[in-house]
């Protein structure tokens, strides 16, 4: 058996793989040092009982009025492969795979210095599934006593309006009645779980189960699930078929999959969680709660003071370490920042700037550094998120004001959007950077 510092020296590296699960599994080849291929494969056995349900999906829909019920099941796979195939490909990547590589990387403790790219997938003779990915890599970093380190918090403006901006803040906020409420309403956040069934509500295998985060919210056009869920309780369970998220699909309903879910946790959109707060930021009396809020009510140049805290603290750790990204990383996350300024109304007033271009390049390798120099002391620290992590993120962005608290954001996902379904490992990426970044904060300020 070949030592992994001896295989490191070859390329390509095939690393062993680990599963969290018995049906899907995952390998890593080093083609450099800032570039793995990872294969994620889903076992032929699961793959296949979705084929078969896939099939019975199809059985009961009628093409063009042409009812294909008594035709046998081989006969139906022949005749809809692609369509079958493409369905199966697509549950797995949006139920199981995306969650599968944010944790298995985490678990090996790569740096991951982007969102990890699909490049290709392919199911085999036997149905084996196996997704295809490129992920950057970063370089590693060797941290210094980084909790010795000298650092000075930013102060807040004096004035006497800003403690009572506060005190209204908490009183208009805290609703104990509605707080506790275990009814889900609009702006809540709901994480649920969702285990596929057959026609009769019976699971059809324990691995094809799920999780999500929903935001809740009204738009023009409300989708059923969001109506399903508005008005349930905590622990409430119920039948859908309306969690199909397979956009390549033409619309019809009576192709998807069937779904028992079970309502897991509520964050109350709307109001001001003391107790989320305290354990978040770990305070422990009013006082302490007071100055933290007043660091998002407190601005000087048009920068609250708990942005200016986390400059500062950037400022120290990365004068502290210094390291270059690869150009390559870089613009990759050029093109992701592009990607979300250009449907912004005002995408077209900024590229018209003459450093437009040297702005993009400068964010992307300030939110690099800051990635992976947090990434390695949440390895170094050994932090992990939890739901309750979890709660306290999604309390806070929920709300406008307290929105300033967060750093980190999710890769991709679409964290801000209303009636957005949230894949919960890599909402985790970016709870565990924040929960690190708050721990850096406390450390140095304490």
């Amino acid at each position: 058996m070949i030592d992994l510092q001896e295989q490191i020296s070859l390329s390509p590296i095939a690393l062993p793989a680990t599963a969290l699960q018995r049906n899907i599994t995952l390998q890593i080849v080093i083609l450099s040092s800032h570039l793995h291929k990872v294969i994620v494969g889903i076992e032929p056995r699961l793959s296949e009982i979705l084929i078969k349900q896939t099939v019975d999906i199809f059985r009961n829909t009628s093409f063009d009025n042409f009812s294909i019920e008594s035709l046998s099941n081989q006969h139906i796979e022949d005749s809809y492969k692609n369509q079958i195939r493409l369905k199966v490909k697509n549950y797995f990547f949006q139920h199981m795979v995306v969650d599968f590589i944010f944790t298995e990387t985490f678990n090996q403790k790569l740096i991951m210095a982007n969102y990890p790219r699909l490049s290709s997938v392919d199911m085999q003779p036997n149905h084996a599934i196996n997704y295809h990915f490129d992920i950057s890599v970063a370089d590693p970093i060797e941290l210094k006593e980084w909790k010795h380190f000298s650092f000075k918090q930013p102060k807040r403006k004096k004035y006497k309006d800003l403690d009572k901006q506060v005190v209204a803040f908490i009183d208009n906020r805290i609703s104990p009645k509605k707080l506790n409420s275990t009814i889900i309403e609009d702006n809540d956040w709901v994480l649920i779980d969702a285990l596929m069934v057959d026609t009769q509500g019976s699971p059809i295998n324990a691995g094809l189960q799920s999780s999500f985060w929903i935001k809740i919210g009204h738009q023009d056009v409300t989708p059923p699930l969001i109506t399903q869920l508005l008005g349930k309780q905590l622990e409430h369970k119920f039948f859908t078929t309306d969690l199909d998220m397979d956009e390549n699909e033409d619309g019809n309903t009576h192709r998807s999959y069937r779904f028992l879910v079970s309502i897991k946790s509520i964050i109350k959109g709307s109001h001001f969680s003391m107790d989320l707060f305290k354990s978040t930021f770990k305070l422990k009396n009013k006082i302490d709660i007071h100055n933290k809020l007043m660091e998002v009510f407190s601005y000087r140049n048009d920068v609250s003071q708990r942005k200016a805290i986390i400059d500062e603290v950037f400022h120290l750790l990365l004068s502290k370490h210094r390291f270059e990204v690869p150009k390559h990383l870089v613009l990759r996350r050029e093109e992701y920042i592009l990607e979300n300024l250009m449907p912004q109304p005002d995408y077209h007033v900024y590229k018209a700037q003459a450093d437009f271009n040297e702005c993009i390049q400068l964010l992307a390798e300030k939110q690099l550094k800051e990635e992976i120099v947090i990434d390695h002391i949440t390895h170094h620290e050994n932090i992990r998120a939890d739901l309750r992590d979890m709660q306290q993120y999604l309390h806070l962005i929920s709300n406008k004001r307290l929105k300033e608290f967060i750093y980190f954001r999710p890769l991709v996902e679409r964290i801000d959007d209303a009636q957005a379904m949230i894949n919960v490992t890599p909402l985790a990426q970016a709870v565990v950077r924040e929960k690190t970044l708050n721990h850096i904060i406390y450390t140095l300020t304490h």
